[in-house]
């Protein structure tokens, strides 16, 4: 099994690139919202701008209407005192003893008689009806004026609290109407958060996802080569068991063709040598070569059979080393041994048994004597051995 790595590159860049999202998208949401607190609260100084303006003009009419209130009534007054004035005037002169009136009643013989205290009384009652009239013309006059001065102001108060009325009203309706578009906006913001915040999660998943694959994968061959390594292994075992069995009958055939083993010398070990026991090879100019193991057995097989196998490589007829049954060449090219950079021999632990390491054009390659046959180098083996 393979681990999650959550500190990979690819995780830290999703967080990087989620992060950079939200600045942009927050500098942008912060940036409107400031935008319309500054818009609506300029709405607002508009309206009560607007309304102190309205207010001043109304209280100037009022003042102005009030105003004229007051010089009418300035002018009832002076009328008023006028028209006392006059009366009493009037009245002196019709009881002056020296005036107009006392010569006319003197000359008719009318002075001091009953007739002229009469027109005495007369004048002032005259005098008194004309300044009572007058007095209550201007009592009505000036109740009227202030009745119209209260009017006024209770007009202006009526008229001064609508304009207020209505621009509280429309600082309120503004009011709401931009916590409404702000609120739209924060909510547009989060919103906005969240959609990034899934998509980018999904990117995370994705890589996730992408990695488990990988991992997956890793064990898929993990568990092939492994797998592979270990039928490798079990089919080399019956490789092994089948070939000597096979070079057994062939080795029993070859004795009964030639009349037994060394034509009927029995001094011959029958069956193939056990791998990696071969102590010589001696070609007996026959056509046959005698091979000792370490223990001292002898065999004979044909020139070109493999003692180990007792198998024949189909490029022996192209030439064979001096063991007499290793092909000298491979795929048609001739072999020759291996070196590093350093012109080195190479040389490897083959089946338990240090061998050389062959090259044939740009292919390298091992004899496997178990096989009987050449294999060539992958890519790590040709690394760990130091070849290109």
């Amino acid at each position: 099994m393979y681990d999650i790595n959550y500190d990979d590159d690819r995780f830290k860049k999703v967080e990087s690139a989620k992060q950079d999202a939200l600045n942009q998208a927050n500098n942008t949401y912060n940036q409107m919202i400031n935008g319309t607190d500054k818009v609506y609260q300029d709405l607002v100084d508009a309206t009560n701008n607007y309304a102190q303006t309205q207010s001043d003009l109304q209280q100037q009419r009022t003042d102005f209407t009030i105003e004229k209130i007051n010089q009418e009534k300035e002018k009832s007054e002076r009328d008023y005192i006028k028209e006392q004035k006059g009366a009493y005037s009037d009245y002196q002169k019709a009881i002056d003893q020296y005036g107009i009136n006392a010569e006319a009643n003197a000359s008719q013989g009318l002075k001091n008689s009953g007739y002229s205290e009469t027109s005495r009384i007369s004048a002032f009652n005259t005098y008194q009806n004309r300044y009572a009239t007058a007095r209550q013309s201007y009592n009505d006059a000036l109740l009227n004026y202030n009745n119209s001065i209260k009017e006024a102001q209770l007009a202006n108060s009526s008229a001064l609290a609508e304009i207020s009325f209505n621009a509280l009203k429309t600082q309120l309706e503004t009011t709401i109407q931009g916590f409404q578009y702000k609120n739209t906006l924060l909510q547009s913001q989060l919103q906005t958060q969240m959609d990034i915040d899934n998509n980018y999660y999904n990117r995370w998943a994705d890589v996730l996802q992408q990695m488990n694959t990988e991992n997956a994968l890793k064990e898929q061959i993990r568990q092939y080569n492994e797998q592979f390594a270990y039928q490798k292994e079990r089919d080399a075992i019956a490789d092994q068991q089948w070939e000597r069995e096979y070079a057994l009958s062939v080795a029993k055939s070859s004795s009964r063709s030639s009349g037994g083993s060394g034509g009927g010398n029995s001094k011959y070990t029958t069956g193939v040598v056990p791998y990696g026991q071969l102590a010589s090879s001696t070609p007996d100019g026959k056509g046959y070569v005698i091979y000792t193991d370490t223990n001292g057995n002898t065999y004979k097989m044909k020139e070109g059979y493999n003692p180990y196998t007792g198998t024949k490589n189909g490029d022996v007829s192209k030439g064979v080393f001096s063991n007499g049954y290793q092909p000298s060449t491979y795929n048609g090219k001739k072999l020759t041994v291996a070196t590093n950079s350093k012109g080195e021999k190479v040389q490897g632990d083959i089946n338990g048994n240090t061998q050389n390491i062959w090259k044939s054009g740009n292919t390298y390659v091992y004899w496997d004597g178990t096989k009987n046959t050449y294999k060539e180098l992958n890519k790590s083996e040709k690394k760990a051995f130091g070849l290109n």
